[in-house]
């Protein structure tokens, strides 16, 4: 029946020759040359369901089931137990997908046409069907196909049941199925005098450089390595085979489970329960079995992110590595996860030098760890390997930006979405480096809120269009915001199903009425887990509720401790487990701090956040060094609190300008300041002093792990723990996800929501945080809290903050120039006279050409904070005067030609001339310098933060109008300005002038206060001698030869508001350091308050 199958395969006619391989199958399915020509036949003609459906029902044919009252050690309900779920990442591990058998029929032909019942062949049933043991590799072939199938089919549970099946064959299917093989090879190097030398498994990783790694088979399967169920395979092709393709089905499962944790330190969220550990073994297996470049990323990946180090007892291999020479790094220790993941990666390129996915993740790698150099030339390796590889191009792009490189990265960017138009990384890449050097060609933009948020779109021919004409999106902003709305939408329904697993739902219930036993209590969170059981947002706001019981015990933990002085069994402290089958959720790929500059809904803004926070969540509380209880709470303080502040800034850095003093200023009797710096010292003057005033408690972390770092807050005692970071570069948001200290705040670092359980405070004032922007519910203390409705309002449109805020007096924002700005202690006595006859003289050296009666407009921010509808503002501006020129930073520079060509097209040369770009300069000449700008014109969609504090110190009036009331980032500037002036009328009019709400207000006054300004003089430089530098700006070298006779006076209303801001600034609320001291010393006791009280709520200080 198969040969007329044959034939009639031979002369096309495939249905019939389907149809007697069919019934031979069916007559006999352990005729598997039948099976394996119907499978091919159904593939060819992509009938994938049918081909999986035929091998199932051969597999249900042949096996031997248990029978009801055997005494049997097989027992199938121990194999074949993974409920792995894929996590849909765009990572580069890699699986062996191939659909062909591998396999040489001509050697066992006899076999196949014998009588393949015979119970007394040899290795009859060693592989659980009833088959003779020859013909497990073609058994282990058709199953490791399906899994195949069902991978590519996107059903990845169903896949990793049938390579776990595969794996069971080729070991004779030992006891507890691949939980028995994964706990086979642990013991093997668990006993190992050299690697473990215990006799306990641990629950973390084996830690293997290759070369030991290669020997995993032959201590699992002595002495050889040959895995039972394959030895009874004929020698030769078809036993090569056969390893080969147990080697993959190992190399898939491990991919499937590693797929099902973005964060490789989570347990994989299955029932096999399956880690880090278990994973590593998988992959140690199959490398062992078959060397394989594949397998080699694969490890890389996993090891990378491990917190350990391998046993020093342990040795490189050097023929590991390419030109026979081990790779270090600085600051990579010896035998951690980074370095063995390094070591892999270069095993796997000593197998195949043009495999993009290793290069890539090397190069991946080595950015994380700061080789940046290193970084571009693996992405640029990956690139040459595929040049349509669209992860390695986005990567590529991403590390040449960080370079500086943006030209080159834009051209990376466009690559990779030509490569692949639907990835979002890329997408989103290529629009903010555009964003960064005004590069709005065929931007578009979006229409919303009646055109006001992006109201002016930019089109492919680079002109201006009204949103309020068109009312329609286009261009790359409109393709950006699509791809945040789908994701948003999208992570919505993370972890949908969670509560209607039965099991799931009831260890949540006991967990968390164990904390607060009551009926009344019982009920709402019966009738709360029940109403969220299937909805949207099930799944954050179980994260969420995991969170805050923890916070809870903490509390209840302190108050038995110091309150009750009481000293239960720790157990009671037990910290609540997220349900298992929650898995870690993707983030948005618009990051948090690009909200600043795009233009998004309130909802939009704060979900990205919160969806940033909540991976954070799970794969920090899903890290295998997380104790089973809570952290211990500290003691009271003793007088003082104990305040940690952890941060990447405690360099030369604009947060260390800012808060440099502070650390020093706190009164020891009411805090004691703990700094964690978390980057390597880079010697900076702002360094030292920090290190010096916050001594003895200011500990270099740079090197130190998430856990480590953990450790020491606990161990120091800390009571509230500061986020110096929020969402920037450098971040160790982990720390505070881990819930080291009773109460975290967030300020300084991110101007914006981090929309995180671990993050109780955020600073602010009313101005950077209007009240209409809070969330509905603010009482967030205890579980009981995130079981009201209004603590649940993820749909709304409004609101952005769910954090409770510390609301200060005046502003929020720290300013240290007082103490620390380079002309603090020189100028401080200089008369208002002395410090006209300066700025004029300064003005000259700055713009020696310029006329006198020219008046200087000015921004110094980075371009990227600057869009289409605040350029056009600016150019009527400059049109309706004259007389006015436009200062602008190269910052960066080949943004330049961007803003000038834009200017041109929109308002033509006469305006666009009056654009002038200079370089950027160091900080100490950067503040000196604003005082030669006459008003300051701050970008309404993101403020001037830093920069606006250093303008106002020189002198200089600022110009503010926030945009966006939802944005904290849009409202600094007016903090800052506002701070700035003094109290009484007279400051309540300048504020009133110079903060605004509008735009018409915004170029109304811009107008009338430039225009105002007049320069009286009857001097003029008398030798120039020197020659203007690039663009008209004197050098430095030539600045001192310029000789005034008399210096320039200016009159008006914008002069009045100068002497205003220079002569105040010494009594400003702004710059009084001492003060904001001060007062956030009294926001730490009273947020300190209300956590021993148990109470909720923002504070008003």
């Amino acid at each position: 029946m198969s040969n007329l199958a044959a034939t009639l395969l031979a002369v096309s006619r495939r249905q019939e020759a389907m149809t007697f391989w069919m019934r031979a199958v069916n007559l006999r399915p352990s005729y598997f040359e039948a099976v394996e020509h119907l499978i091919g036949l159904l593939n060819f003609e992509n009938r994938t369901r049918e081909a999986i459906g035929v091998i199932q029902e051969v597999e249900d044919a042949l096996r031997i089931r248990k029978p009801r009252h055997s005494l049997q050690t097989y027992d199938a309900s121990d194999e074949t137990d993974s409920d792995a779920k894929s996590s849909g990442s765009t990572s580069t591990v890699e699986s062996n997908d191939k659909m062909a058998f591998e396999y040489d029929d001509s050697e066992v032909e006899g076999v196949i046409n014998g009588n393949n019942t015979d119970t007394q062949a040899v290795g009859y049933g060693s592989s659980g069907f009833a088959i003779p043991g020859s013909d497990n590799g073609r058994l282990l072939a058709l199953i490791h196909a399906k899994g195949n199938m069902l991978y590519s089919l996107g059903e990845n549970q169903a896949a990793a049941a049938a390579f776990e099946e595969a794996i069971l064959i080729a070991a004779s299917r030992p006891r507890h199925g691949i939980k028995g093989i994964i706990r086979q090879i642990l013991e093997a190097f668990t006993k190992d005098p050299h690697i473990g030398g215990s006799t306990e498994i641990s629950k973390h990783p084996i830690l293997l450089f290759p070369k030991t790694a290669l020997q995993t088979a032959k201590k699992v399967f002595p002495p050889h390595g040959e895995l039972p169920g394959v030895s009874y395979v004929p020698q030769g092709q078809s036993q090569k085979a056969a390893v080969s393709i147990s080697s993959n089905s190992l190399l898939s499962l491990a991919k499937i489970y590693q797929d099902s944790m973005p964060n490789i330190s989570a347990s994989v969220g299955s029932r096999s329960g399956s880690s880090v550990r278990d994973i590593l073994a998988l992959y140690y297996l199959s490398l062992s079995l078959q060397q394989g470049p594949s397998t080699a990323n694969n490890v890389g990946i996993l090891l990378a992110n491990v917190q350990q180090s391998a046993p020093a007892s342990q040795k490189y291999c050097n023929d590991a590595y390419p030109q026979k020479q081990k790779f270090s790094y600085a600051g990579v220790a010896s035998g951690s996860g980074i370095d063995l993941a390094l070591a892999y990666y270069h095993f796997g390129l000593s197998m195949d030098d043009r495999h993009a996915h290793l290069y890539t993740n090397l190069g991946s790698l080595l950015k994380d760890i700061g080789q940046l150099s290193a970084a571009v030339q693996m992405y640029e390796k990956a690139v040459q390997c595929d040049g349509k590889f669209d992860i390695a191009l986005a990567n590529l792009a991403n590390a040449v930006k960080d370079q500086g490189r943006v030209n080159d990265a834009i051209t990376y960017y466009r690559r990779a979405v030509n490569a692949n138009p639907d990835f979002a990384e890329a997408v989103c890449g290529l629009a903010t480096a555009l964003n960064t050097i005004c590069g709005w060609t065929g931007r578009g933009g979006i229409y919303a809120d009646s055109g006001y948020r992006d109201r002016w779109h930019v089109g492919d021919d680079g002109l201006l269009k009204d949103a309020v004409d068109s009312r329609t999106p286009v261009g790359w902003m409109k393709r950006v915001i699509e791809i945040v709305d789908k994701q948003l939408k999208d992570g919505a329904k993370y972890g949908h199903g969670t509560l209607a697993n039965s099991n799931a739902a009831a260890t949540l219930l006991r967990q968390l009425t164990s904390i607060e036993n009551n009926p009344e209590f019982v009920e709402r969170l019966k009738e709360a887990l029940l109403q969220w059981s299937g909805d949207r947002w099930e799944g954050s706001r179980i994260v969420r509720l995991v969170e805050r019981a923890s916070r809870q015990i903490t509390w209840h933990w302190y108050h038995d401790r110091y309150t009750h002085r009481k000293n239960y069994p720790i157990s009671r402290y037990n910290r609540p487990q997220l349900p298992s089958n929650l898995s870690t959720p993707n983030a948005p790929t618009l990051l948090p701090f690009y909200t600043f500059t795009n233009p998004l809904s309130p909802k939009q803004i704060r979900q990205i956040s919160a969806r940033n926070g909540l991976r954070i969540s799970v794969s920090t509380l899903r890290s295998s060094w997380i104790p089973q209880t809570v952290y211990p709470p500290p003691a009271p303080p003793s007088p003082a609190l104990r305040v940690g502040y952890v941060s990447s800034d405690f360099n030369n850095h604009p947060l260390a300008h800012l808060m440099q003093s502070v650390f020093g200023l706190h009164d020891p009797s009411r805090v004691t300041a703990y700094c964690y710096a978390t980057t390597a010292s880079d010697n900076s003057v702002h360094r030292k002093q920090i290190e010096r005033e916050a001594a003895p408690f200011f500990y270099d972390a740079h090197s130190w792990s998430t856990e480590h770092l953990v450790k020491q807050i606990i161990q120091d005692g800390i009571h509230i723990l500061v986020n110096l970071n929020g969402y920037t570069r450098g971040a160790r948001n982990e720390v505070f996800a881990a819930r080291p200290a009773p109460v975290q705040m967030s300020f300084m670092g991110f101007a914006g929501s981090l929309g995180a359980e671990w993050c109780d405070y955020l600073l602010a004032d009313e101005h950077t945080i209007p009240p209409g922007t809070l969330s509905p519910w603010r009482q967030n203390f205890g579980v009981a809290d995130k079981l009201n409705p209004d603590a649940h309002m993820e749909d709304a449109e409004h609101w952005v903050y769910a954090e409770n805020v510390v609301f200060t007096k005046a502003t929020f924002f720290c300013c240290d120039h007082k103490q620390s700005a380079p002309d603090a202690q020189v100028e401080k006595h200089l008369s208002w006279e002395e410090e006209q006859e300066k700025r004029w003289r300064m003005r000259k050296e700055v713009f020696p050409t310029l006329k006198d009666d020219a008046v200087i407009l000015g921004n110094f921010n980075q371009l990227y904070k600057i869009d289409p509808t605040t350029l056009r503002l600016w150019l009527r501006i400059l049109s309706r005067l004259p007389n006015a020129i436009l200062w602008l930073l190269r910052f960066p520079d080949i943004g330049e030609k961007n803003v000038i060509r834009f200017a041109n097209l929109w308002a033509g040369s006469s305006v666009a001339n009056r654009i002038i770009f200079t370089d950027v300069a160091p900080k100490g000449q950067h503040i000196s310098r604003a005082r030669v700008v006459d008003l300051f014109l701050d970008t309404p969609e993101c403020n001037a933060h830093t920069t606006s504090a250093d303008v106002v110190w020189s002198g200089t009036p600022v110009l503010t109008w926030g945009r966006r009331r939802e944005k904290m980032c849009s409202r600094m500037a007016g903090s800052i300005v506002g701070s700035a002036l003094p109290e009484g009328t007279d400051g309540d009019k300048a504020r009133s002038e110079l903060i605004k709400e509008k735009e018409e207000e915004y170029e109304m006054e811009a107008v009338r206060l430039a225009g105002g300004l007049r320069y009286r003089t009857d001097g003029i430089p008398r030798s120039p001698t020197a020659s203007p530098g690039k663009d008209g700006i004197q050098s430095s070298s030539s600045a001192s030869k310029v000789v005034i006779d008399r210096y320039g006076r200016g009159e008006g209303r914008l002069m009045q508001l100068r002497r205003m801001l220079w002569g105040h600034r010494w009594q400003s609320r702004l710059f009084d350091t001492k003060r904001w001291v001060s007062d956030v010393e009294r926001g730490y006791w009273e947020v300190w308050r209300k956590w021993v009280n148990g109470e909720g709520g923002d504070v008003y200080l």
